[in-house]
């Protein structure tokens, strides 16, 4: 009976302890803290504000945007001054605001015979995907042979021939094996 008591005292003394703990009480509870909707919080700016000092470049000099850093790499790589490269390559029958978009995206500098180079690129590509096609469609996994196949066993015949009688081996046709396709395709007639 005593060891009964003494469990109830114990846990009522630790109910009571833990109930003063405040996270205890939001562990048990398992109640929600929502933030506050009318507190107003301070947040820095997220621009800078101008700095004075600096002026707008005067229209024909160049600004210290002007040395890209991989001039900048290059000078130092090259132990010389950084220079100034004129990249502009205007076109005059369009407007300055054209002009200045293929400038700033390098469309000015372009190559022009990027047609040709992804022509000879993709010629490749064209061809595997013929012979793609023609695996899946009309389930033709061989090529045509270029070459010429020797018939071996006709020609050793031949060779021995030509050695028994005391002619030059190089004397008398080759024969030759004719290949052909031997299997249609599914949609070929």
């Amino acid at each position: 009976m005593f060891r009964r008591t003494l469990g109830i005292v114990l846990m009522a003394s630790l109910a009571i302890t833990l109930s003063a703990c405040e996270s205890a009480k939001k562990v048990i509870s398992n109640s929600k803290d929502a933030p506050d909707e009318f507190v107003v919080y301070q947040r820095p700016p997220l621009s800078l504000p101008p700095e004075f000092s600096l002026r707008p470049p005067a229209p024909g000099t160049t600004g210290p945007q002007a040395i890209t850093p991989t001039d900048q790499a290059r000078a130092a790589l090259l132990q010389q001054a950084p220079q100034i490269k004129d990249r502009s390559q205007s076109d005059p029958n369009l407007s300055d605001g054209l002009n200045a978009i293929m400038a700033k995206t390098g469309a000015n500098v372009a190559d022009p015979t990027i047609r040709e180079v992804v022509n000879a690129e993709t010629n490749l590509l064209s061809k595997e995907d013929q012979r793609l096609a023609d695996k899946m469609i009309f389930w033709v996994d061989d090529k045509p042979y270029e070459g010429t196949v020797v018939d071996a066993v006709k020609e050793q015949q031949r060779i021995q021939e030509n050695q028994a009688l005391g002619k030059p081996i190089t004397e008398g046709e080759t024969p030759q094996v004719k290949k052909s396709r031997g299997t249609k395709g599914l949609l070929e007639f």
